[in-house]
């Protein structure tokens, strides 16, 4: 997928919707058959980062996960995406909202230019299906993250039961890339010596939660 493929109208439109989660739960369940609820009730996961952790956030698109970063805590919250036009988009509402602790960070999910072991929590929404690599991107999560380092996340994934869903969820056609399985998404987990605590599905969408093993 071209990096300046949310530079279009689309991502517009998509970035304005993402930050309204009624309408896109509305839009979830009429277009795609999935729940999106799920999605932004695992932002809640940063409520739990200690002060001083680090936070990576890949990718980040126009940073809806900001409105759950805790406010008076100092933190490191590190804002990955390839796309320009999107960090651009995070930029804003990231002044807009305040939040002074954000790192934006034009890159690849498979290659951040982050330490090993840096990471308390890595947040992994809506990416995976977009990569041409799934299975790297979840292992420089898994290089990334401490000890006790935790991987949230949510993806489109391939091998739904729904005729509509299979037409609509298309490797390589729209801002989709190399679209995973869900026993893929699992595969890769374990490799990355990761082990999986959560595996949850809504029509296409799957929500994932993950720990080192």
């Amino acid at each position: 997928m071209a990096a300046d493929f949310y530079a279009s109208l689309f991502g517009s439109v998509y970035s304005a919707y993402m930050e309204r989660p009624r309408l896109a739960r509305l839009i979830s369940r009429v277009v795609w058959g999935g729940d999106l609820r799920p999605y932004y009730e695992s932002m809640n996961a940063l409520s739990g980062v200690g002060e001083g952790d680090t936070v990576v956030d890949c990718p980040c698109g126009a940073g809806p996960a900001f409105r759950a970063v805790p406010r008076g805590r100092r933190l490191r919250y590190v804002a990955v995406d390839l796309s320009p036009s999107m960090l651009d988009r995070a930029r804003r509402r990231a002044g807009d909202r305040q939040i002074d602790c954000v790192e934006l960070v034009q890159t690849s999910a498979e290659s951040i230019p982050l330490p090993d072991t840096c990471a308390d929590l890595l947040l992994s929404f809506w990416g995976l299906h977009c990569y041409d690599d799934p299975g790297a991107a979840i292992a420089e999560a898994g290089r990334l993250l401490a000890p006790d380092g935790r991987l949230v996340g949510a993806t489109f994934v391939r091998g739904t039961d729904s005729l509509r869903q299979r037409l609509l969820v298309r490797p390589g056609a729209g801002d989709f890339g190399q679209v995973p399985s869900a026993a893929e998404v699992e595969e890769d987990l374990d490799e990355a010596g990761l082990a999986a605590t959560s595996l949850r599905r809504s029509g296409p969408m799957l929500y994932f939660e993950a720990r080192r093993a």
